[in-house]
Formats: C-alpha cells, sequence, structure tokens
C-alpha cells in the first residue's frame, strides 16, 4: 500500500495528480551547525549588555562591545586569526564588583640613550632613553608610552622610577598578564638601564559563570570557550556540559580552556576536573593568555573537526600564539605526564611557532576511580556526537510519521508507512558504511552484526536498539627496533 501526504484516499474528479516528496533513504551526511560560543568578561567601557549573547563577525566588534584592552577583545582577536567562517557568538559578565586587580612593578634604575623594549601580554611599546633622564623620568615615558595604546590590557602609574602596572580586569585572569623587556635576542637595554619587573597584588574574584550558563540554558552550542580556570567555575562549566551530553540533553557541547604555570602547577589544574567534555591546554611563562590559547585551539578545532571529527590535530599551528622561550618549554616526559594528567599538548618550532602536539580530554578515570582512557582524545566524543547527530537527524527524515510493526507483520509487509526493527537495522547499517566511507568508523560488518533493534515489550509506540561502533584510530605513535646485523 502506498501512502500519500497531499492526495485524499477517495478522490473522484478525473486527473492526475502528483505530490513531490524527498526520498532520504541514500542521502549523504547531514550538514552539522556547529556554533562556538565565547565566555568572556567586559570593561564598563563596553555596551554589551551582560548576558546577551551577540555573533562576532568581525573581530573589531569586540573593542565596542566588551571595552579596549579587555579579555573579551582579546579572545575574539585570537579566534578570528585561526578561523573566520564558523558562526562565533560571545557573552560577557562584568568584573564580580568584590573582585581585585592584579598588579605588577617595574623599577628603573641606570641610564643611557636608545630604545626600551616593553611586552606586555605580546603587546610592544618602544621607550625612548636619553642619557639625561633619571629613573623617574624614565618611568614617566614607560608610563606614557605604554598607555598611548588603548588596547593594553593594563594601565599604567609610575613613581620614583618605578612603574605599576594594574589589570584592567579585576579577577585571577590578571595574574597571568606576561611583562617583559625583551621578545628576540638583539633586543637589549640601553647603556646601564636595567628594569626589575616582580609581581604585586594578586588578583582575586572572578566572575561567575553560572550566570552565562543558565543564559545559555536552552541554546544549541557545539564548542565554548571558557577564560576562567579556578575551581568553582570549571566544575559549574564541566557539570553543564556533561548533563548536556545526555541522551535526554541533546545539546553536545566541548569547552576549551588555557592554564599558566610550571609543570607542576598545571599537573594542579589539571586534576580539577574529570571531563571529556574540556580540553585544557598550558603553557609556562609564555607572552600570549591562556584565554588567548583557549580561543585559538577552539578555533582550530571547531573548523577542523568539523571537517573531520575523527582526524587528529597534530602540526597545526596556533597562529598568533606567542609561546615560551625554548627554556621554559617543557620536556618530552613533562608533556607525556601532562597528557596523563589532562592536559593538551603542543610543540614549539626553531622559529618559535607554536604547534599542536595533541588535544586530548580532562577524562582520566571512571566514576569509580579506575583509569580509563576510552575519552582520552577530542575525536571521540566530537566522532560520537557527529554520528549521533547525523542519525537522529537521518530517522526523522526517513521516517517523520511512520507506524511501528513486528518484524515479517502483514501491516510491516504490505503498507510503506511501517517500519520494523530489521527495517531499522538494515538503515543503520546503510549509514555505518557512509561513516566508514568518510573515516570515522572501521569493522562495520561486525559492528552491524552486533547491534540490535528491538520493538519494547511494554510500549507498542517504542523501538529500543544497541548500536555498536568502533571509532577509527590515528597513527600517533610509531614504535620500532631498528636491528643492525652484526
Amino acid at each position: 500500500m502506498i501512502n500519500f501526504n497531499e492526495i485524499p484516499y477517495d478522490w473522484r474528479v478525473p486527473g492526475t495528480y502528483v505530490e513531490v516528496r524527498p526520498n532520504y533513504q541514500n542521502m549523504g551526511l547531514v550538514a552539522f551547525p556547529t556554533r562556538v560560543v565565547a565566555f568572556v568578561q567586559k570593561l564598563a567601557a563596553g555596551i554589551a549588555v551582560a548576558g546577551q549573547l551577540y555573533e562576532i563577525t568581525r573581530a573589531e566588534d569586540a573593542t565596542v562591545l566588551f571595552g579596549a584592552g579587555s579579555i573579551g577583545q582579546q579572545m575574539v582577536a585570537a579566534f578570528k586569526k585561526v578561523n573566520k567562517t564558523t558562526r562565533f557568538y560571545a557573552i560577557a559578565l562584568a568584573d564580580n564588583g568584590a573582585g581585585v586587580k592584579a598588579t605588577k612593578t617595574m623599577t628603573f634604575t641606570g641610564s643611557g640613550s636608545g630604545t626600551i623594549p616593553i611586552y606586555i601580554q605580546n603587546r610592544r611599546v618602544r621607550c625612548a632613553a636619553t642619557a639625561a633622564m633619571s629613573v623617574t623620568q624614565l618611568a614617566t615615558a614607560a608610563v606614557a608610552a605604554i598607555n598611548a595604546d588603548a588596547d593594553m590590557p593594563v594601565v599604567a602609574t609610575s613613581a620614583a622610577g618605578v612603574v605599576t602596572l594594574t589589570a584592567k580586569h579585576a579577577g585571577e585572569c590578571g595574574n597571568a598578564i606576561d611583562v617583559r623587556l625583551r621578545k628576540f635576542a638583539e633586543e637589549v637595554l640601553p647603556g646601564t638601564i636595567a628594569v626589575a619587573i616582580a609581581a604585586g597584588t594578586a588578583g582575586s574574584g572572578n566572575p561567575d559563570v553560572a550566570t552565562l550558563i543558565a543564559a545559555l540554558a536552552n541554546e544549541w552550542l557545539t564548542d565554548l570557550i571558557m577564560p576562567w580556570d579556578d575551581a568553582a567555575n570549571l566544575a559549574a562549566l564541566t557539570g553543564e556540559l556533561a548533563a548536556r551530553y545526555q541522551a535526554m540533553g541533546r545539546k553536545d557541547g566541548h569547552a576549551y580552556v588555557g592554564h599558566a604555570g610550571t609543570y607542576g602547577q598545571l599537573g594542579t589544574k589539571g586534576a580539577l576536573t574529570n571531563s571529556p567534555y574540556l580540553s585544557p591546554i598550558g603553557a609556562k611563562n609564555a607572552l600570549s593568555a591562556p584565554w588567548e590559547w583557549a580561543s585559538v585551539i577552539a578555533g582550530i578545532c571547531a573548523f577542523q573537526l568539523t571537517n573531520d571529527p575523527a582526524r587528529q590535530l597534530r602540526g597545526l599551528e596556533l597562529t598568533g600564539i606567542a609561546g615560551p622561550e625554548s627554556v621554559d618549554c617543557f620536556t618530552d616526559t613533562e608533556r607525556d605526564l601532562l597528557l596523563r594528567q589532562g592536559i593538551s599538548t603542543w610543540n614549539r618550532l626553531a622559529d618559535g611557532t607554536i604547534v599542536i602536539e595533541r588535544v586530548i580530554t580532562a577524562y582520566k578515570t571512571t566514576s569509580l576511580g579506575a583509569p580509563d582512557t576510552a575519552f582520552l582524545d577530542i575525536m571521540v566524543p566530537k566522532t560520537a556526537t557527529r554520528i549521533r547527530y547525523d542519525w537522529a537527524t537521518y530517522v526523522t527524515l526517513l521516517y517523520p510519521r511512520h507506524k511501528l510493526a513486528d518484524d515479517d507483520s502483514p501491516a510491516a509487509n504490505n503498507n510503506d508507512a511501517v517500519v520494523t526493527p530489521r527495517r531499522m537495522h538494515g538503515s543503520w547499517a546503510t549509514r555505518c558504511k557512509l561513516y566508514e566511507r568518510q573515516a570515522w568508523i572501521e569493522d562495520v560488518a561486525e559492528t552491524v552484526a552486533q547491534s540490535s533493534f528491538e520493538r519494547d515489550v511494554s510500549d507498542k509506540n517504542r523501538m529500543n536498539s544497541r548500536q555498536i561502533i568502533r571509532m577509527i584510530g590515528n597513527q600517533m605513535v610509531l614504535a620500532a627496533a631498528l636491528e643492525f646485523l652484526a
């Protein structure tokens, strides 16, 4: 029996009536709606309304929305350097009213004639010095040069040869603002001038991410950038992502966060979370801020893993990221240990370029504390998301209004508006072959045979299934024994 949606079953007026409808039996992959959202911090000068979602199409939009020198401005600029095509949104919070702004000091001594290079979060200013200038005058000149750049993350003041740099934002993020006097080997201070850089007041009191989580409760997002890495905010975020990833959540999302610190400090940060939906990355003494690292890796992952969720990201450049000097890069052993502590790793090339080594998740153990590598690489949750989204959409398109009957029943054998467990199993097999051709999964013949579909014994309107897949691997390690004939 052929069923029609538009033609009455008992129409008597002569004529040929043809309804047009698509057949989705052999359709290709469903387009995946990647949508990146950045949680950002705004300054009072930014016109953005806190808790309101804004689509960002141009990097300069962030200056108006979040303020010059804001974390929001920096995150948007970093993301746009590596990804100009993915739909990108930002949602902001103002500083915590009880927060404290971080400070650093620069103490000048000596004298000389030339140019003093100053780098603040990889933004260079050049301060002119003459031999006749006192340390007070040198500090005053440095303040003028720093404050002339509106996009600086700090405000400078001086007194008696000491420059105080105060973060524009209150909160812990200010502690990660890098300040140094040279980036390249040829940069030297003129004459006998020396500048001692020291930490001052520690920043504290991050905004509460719960406000943004609540604002996005019903929003679809696939990738999320997190600027705050304190324990409370990370716990709230990973809890939300876990709920989103569940079968009844159906709003899969993956977050990225940056950390700053030594090997030991990064290991401590890695221990804060155990989430398959969070990818942390970190560095020691990098010029770029942690939230810039998170924004860049999010931009790369959102683009590349939409093209192919199962393909590793090794060797891709973290464009715009200024990493640490060679002496501050982690050793092979340290990187291996960080990969066991939920921290993604990177390499520094000879020219200073930073490239991805391995992007992993923060998942390390089961709920019972047993070591588990099931969700080690970001490709695992990303591939599962793509298959789940594609399969759910395909079934909705292929069987939109179908009735459910047992296999080999008269209804199933004589009516095209009926689906059965066997027919659904066949659709799953067809779809898996497509996933295999995409190199997302392998061993389809075996895994489809192990999959099962059956009608629920208590609910005639429900079909239950167990669908097995084997995700494809990636060439991460080549272990070889090079033997010579003696």
